[in-house]
C-alpha cells in the first residue's frame, strides 16, 4: 500500500514537471518570434447575399420553378387537342407560339408553369393510328414543343371523335395540389354518343363506356377548370355540349374562327384565373359555412353575397375579352346539359344548333395547312378565289364544303385581357368550381 502511494506521488510529479516545462519552452518561442513575421488575421468576409430566382424562361427551355406555398403564381396548363385531319391549322399555331403561353403569363405573373399534352383521334375501324396520346406535365417548353412538332392533323373517320377518352386521360395527369389547374379543350367535332344518327359506330358512346359528362364532373372535383374552345363554324351546332362541359368545371367557352387567335385565347383565359385565384380561399369559406350549417348550397345565392362584398370593395380582375366585350356566358341549353350527370341526361335536353357558315372574308384571311405545308388564299386576275400551293391555283370552291365558306358578314377577332372591375359571371364560376372540390 505504501509503495502505491510513493508510486502515484512521483507519477504526479513527473507529470506536473513535463507540462511546466512544455509551457515554458512555448513561451519562450513566442518571446523570441520577430513580430514582423507574426501572421496577419484573415480578413472579414461579409456573408454572401444570393439574388432570388428570375422569373423568366431558362434558356434551355425550361420554366422557372417555385415554392407551391411561395409568393408566386403556379400553374399547371394541359392542351387537350383533337388531332384529326382538320385541325392542322390549331396544331401549327401551337407549336409555332407554345414560347408566347410561357413569356406573356410568366413576365406579367411571376409564374412557375407545366406543360401537358393530350392528343386524341378516333377508335378503329374510324381511325387505326391512336386513340388518345398522352404526354405528362413538364416544365420545359422545349419538351412541349417537340411534342406538337410530332403531332400530326390526320384520321378522324366520321363526325364524332374519342373526345370521352381524352378528358378521362386528362384525370390521369399529375396535376399538382394547391396550384391553379387549367385544362384547355380544343375540337371542332362532338364526342360519340351525343347524336347517334351520325354516329356510324358508336352510337350509344365509345367502346370504352367512358361518358364524357360524367368524367367533366369529376375533372370538376380535381379542381381543374375546363376552357373550350370551339373551332367554329364546325362545331357549332354542339355548341351547347362543349359550353357545358366548361360550365361542369367553373370554365369558360372560346367561341374560335380564326386559328390564328389561338394562343391569344389560351393566355387571356391563363391570365384570369390566375387573377381569380386570390378570391378563391373566400369563395370557399362562403361555401364550407353552408355545408357546416347543414343547408342546402344555393351557389346564386353565395355567389350574389361573395359578389356585393367585393364589388364594394371596387375589386379589379384580370378578364379575357373578345373584342373588347366578356365572352358569351353559358346559354339555358347548356345549363340544362350541365345539370345532368351523364350522356343518356344530356342526349335528352339536347337541342342540335344550327349550322353556320364561315365568311368568305375570314377564309381569304386564313392561311390552310396540308399537313405541315402552307398555302395562301389569294385572288386572281379574274376576280375568283383561288388557293396559291406553289405553282397550282386551286379554285376556293374546291375547299367549300369543308371550310363552311359562306357570305355571312365578318368581324375580326381579337382576343386580349385587361383589368376590369370583378364581374357576377366570375364570382359565379368561383362558386361552381369550389363547391364541386368541397363535393368530393
Amino acid at each position: 500500500m505504501f509503495l502505491t502511494y510513493v508510486h502515484f506521488t512521483v507519477l504526479l510529479c513527473v507529470l506536473h514537471y513535463r507540462y511546466v516545462h512544455m509551457f515554458s519552452v512555448v513561451e519562450r518561442a513566442l518571446e523570441l518570434q520577430p513580430v514582423d513575421i507574426l501572421p496577419e488575421p484573415l480578413p472579414v468576409v461579409p456573408p454572401r447575399t444570393v439574388a432570388p430566382p428570375l422569373s423568366v424562361p431558362r434558356d434551355n427551355g425550361t420554366t422557372p420553378q417555385s415554392s407551391i406555398s411561395g409568393s408566386q403564381d403556379v400553374l399547371d396548363l394541359a392542351f387537350i387537342m383533337d388531332t384529326t385531319g382538320s385541325m392542322s391549322s390549331y396544331i401549327h399555331t401551337a407549336r409555332e407560339n407554345i414560347r408566347r403561353v410561357v413569356d406573356e403569363t410568366v413576365q406579367s405573373s411571376k409564374t412557375d408553369i407545366r406543360f401537358a399534352l393530350v392528343e386524341y383521334r378516333d377508335h378503329p375501324p374510324q381511325d387505326s393510328t391512336f386513340v388518345v396520346r398522352t404526354h405528362d406535365f413538364t416544365s420545359s417548353v422545349l419538351d412541349m414543343k417537340s411534342w406538337l412538332d410530332r403531332a400530326e392533323a390526320n384520321g378522324g373517320g366520321d363526325t364524332p371523335e374519342a373526345v370521352a377518352d381524352a378528358l378521362n386521360a386528362t384525370t390521369g395527369l399529375s396535376w399538382r395540389k394547391n396550384v391553379v389547374k387549367v385544362a384547355v379543350l380544343i375540337s371542332d367535332a362532338p364526342p360519340h354518343g351525343l347524336e347517334p344518327d351520325i354516329d356510324n359506330t358508336f352510337k350509344q358512346g365509345g367502346p370504352n363506356g367512358l361518358d364524357p359528362i360524367a368524367i367533366a364532373h369529376e375533372i370538376a372535383k380535381l379542381g381543374v377548370t375546363m376552357y373550350a374552345v370551339g373551332c367554329e363554324p364546325d362545331i357549332t351546332p354542339y355548341k351547347d355540349l362543349f359550353m357545358a362541359i366548361a360550365h361542369i368545371t367553373g370554365g369558360q367557352y372560346i367561341p374560335l374562327n380564326s386559328p390564328r387567335k389561338l394562343i391569344d385565347a389560351i393566355i387571356g383565359g391563363a391570365k384570369e384565373e390566375l387573377s381569380l385565384q386570390q378570391f378563391a380561399t373566400d369563395v370557399r369559406q362562403e361555401v364550407k359555412k353552408v355545408i357546416e350549417a347543414g343547408g342546402q348550397v344555393d351557389e346564386k345565392q353565395i355567389a350574389n353575397n361573395v359578389y356585393q362584398k367585393l364589388h364594394s370593395a371596387n375589386v379589379e380582375t384580370t378578364q379575357l375579352l373578345l373584342n373588347d366585350q366578356p365572352l358569351e356566358g353559358p346559354t339555358g341549353g347548356a345549363i340544362e346539359i350541365a345539370a345532368t350527370r351523364n350522356m343518356s341526361e344530356a342526349r335528352k335536353v339536347f337541342t342540335k344548333g344550327a349550322p353556320t357558315v364561315r365568311s368568305f372574308a375570314t377564309v381569304m384571311s386564313e392561311p390552310v395547312y396540308f399537313g405541315r405545308a402552307m398555302v395562301m388564299p389569294s385572288l386572281v386576275s379574274d376576280g375568283s378565289a383561288m388557293m396559291a400551293e406553289g405553282e397550282a391555283m386551286l379554285p376556293i370552291a374546291a375547299l367549300s364544303a369543308s371550310a363552311g365558306v359562306g357570305s355571312a358578314s365578318w368581324e375580326p377577332e381579337v382576343y386580349t385581357a385587361a383589368k376590369k372591375a370583378i364581374s357576377i359571371e366570375q364570382v359565379n364560376r368561383l362558386v361552381k368550381k369550389e363547391t364541386a372540390k368541397l363535393a368530393r
